[in-house]
C-alpha cells in the first residue's frame, strides 16, 4: 500500500519537528555547560593556592 501525500507531509513535518528539538535541546545543554566551566572558572581565580596543594584532588 503506497503512502499517499498527507502521510508524507505529515512524515516530513514531524522528522523537521524532531530535528528543531534535538538542536534546541542540544544548543541548551552546550550553554548551561559554557556558564558552568565559566562558574568554575571565575571561583577556581578566588581561592588561594597552596604550595603543598594538589591541583589534582
Amino acid at each position: 500500500m503506497a503512502w499517499g501525500i498527507e502521510e508524507t507531509l505529515l512524515l516530513v513535518v514531524n522528522v523537521l519537528i524532531v530535528a528543531l528539538i534535538v538542536w534546541a535541546l542540544r544548543r541548551k545543554v552546550r550553554l548551561k555547560l559554557e556558564e558552568v566551566e565559566a562558574r568554575h572558572l571565575r571561583t577556581a581565580e578566588h581561592r588561594p593556592n597552596e604550595k603543598g596543594d594538589d591541583p589534582m584532588r
